[in-house]
């Protein structure tokens, strides 16, 4: 499947961060970087704003129980 391009707008959804503060990370190599489509339009990939998301998680805990 090829990989889909996300608006600035569906980034927005699937993150909480403010439209600033994705520019902030972006230029401070934080955040996957846009493509530019058009004059005044940007992207993202997909993959890479999930395998960001995904880098971020917590990783599970080895036994996986609470300790109570």
């Amino acid at each position: 499947m090829p990989n889909r391009l996300l608006s600035l707008k569906q980034v927005m959804e699937r993150i909480p961060l403010s439209k600033t503060e994705i520019y902030r990370r972006i230029r401070d190599g934080r955040f996957p970087k846009p493509v530019r489509i058009g004059t005044n339009r940007i992207a993202f990939s997909e993959e890479e704003i999930e395998n960001w998301i995904a880098s971020r998680k917590p990783a599970p805990s080895i036994d996986g129980g609470d300790h109570g």
